[in-house]
């Protein structure tokens, strides 16, 4: 049952990750090792499949610099 609201969870947090570290030039393996996570988990999380904890989240922000709220946002109607 917790897996069933996890996955359900996860279609109203959406995410800019893939985009921003794109730009950045960066690799998923690269992003994983500065956040201190498996490059799985930054594959994950960029396919709105795993939503990170706030620590992870606070990590992601800090290594591509840029504030949270620019990378995650909370979506309104399933959007």
């Amino acid at each position: 049952m917790l897996s069933i609201l996890n996955i359900m969870v996860h279609k109203y947090v959406g995410n800019h990750l893939k985009e921003i570290r794109a730009k950045l030039g960066m690799t998923q393996a690269q992003l994983a090792e500065l956040v201190g996570i498996a490059r799985v988990s930054i594959i994950a999380i960029e396919n709105g499949r795993f939503i990170p904890t706030v620590e992870t989240a606070l990590r992601i922000s800090q290594a591509v610099n840029i504030p949270i709220e620019k990378i995650f946002w909370l979506q309104e109607n399933n959007q």
